[in-house]
């Protein structure tokens, strides 16, 4: 685990600045990063603004513990078959957001052009299945696959990866404007 000391660094400071923009609350949504056989993740139950990074938990790709304190998140399945099905990504941020939650219940299209530029004509939206779960590791790459580095968990959340942590959580970030603007525009409708 050559860097790893880089890794939980990047990976802590993610998911504080998660934390900072509002997209979750105390230790909920996660974070992960992999590199090389390790896939470095928060860790279950830690808040957000006292993580630091010896918490950050590594996991081998069967989501066995190789170190850290405590538990990996119990989302970490959900992270390991991204990073399996999906060889491409190299980080993922899942949030909690509120607004981009409020919407995860049906479909969200972008309202305007910047949100269609970075996500399309629609997020997707995976089906509902309970937190923690490989049913949910699998309706989130299924939504993954048909979407532009974003997907809505149903009634839960949001999923975005990318190749670098950054990349993954300006994606969380721009989602959760998406759908701040889809929510407004319901309210008052935007005329041409």
């Amino acid at each position: 685990m050559r860097g790893g000391r880089v890794f939980r660094e990047r990976v802590a400071r993610a998911a504080r600045r998660m934390w900072e923009l509002g997209l979750v609350v105390g230790s909920s949504g996660n974070v992960s990063l992999r590199a090389g056989g390790v896939i470095y993740i928060t860790p279950s139950g830690v808040p957000y603004a006292h993580l630091r990074p010896k918490m950050v938990v590594a996991i081998d790709p069967d989501g066995n513990v190789l170190s850290g304190a405590g538990e990996p998140s119990s989302e970490w399945r959900m992270h390991v078959l991204i990073y399996r099905e999906l060889p491409v990504v190299r980080a993922i941020v899942h949030t909690h957001s509120p607004y981009a939650t409020a919407v995860a219940g049906g479909s969200l299209c972008p309202a305007s052009d910047e949100g269609r530029l970075l996500f399309g004509e629609g997020i997707p939206v995976s089906r509902h299945a309970p937190p923690g779960t490989w049913e949910l590791a699998r309706a989130a790459v299924e939504a993954l696959r048909r979407g532009k580095g974003a997907c809505l968990l149903a009634h839960h959340g949001t999923v975005t990866v990318g190749g670098t942590l950054t990349e993954a959580l300006l994606r969380a970030e721009a989602l959760e404007g998406v759908a701040r603007v889809s929510l407004l525009g319901r309210l008052r409708p935007q005329s041409a």
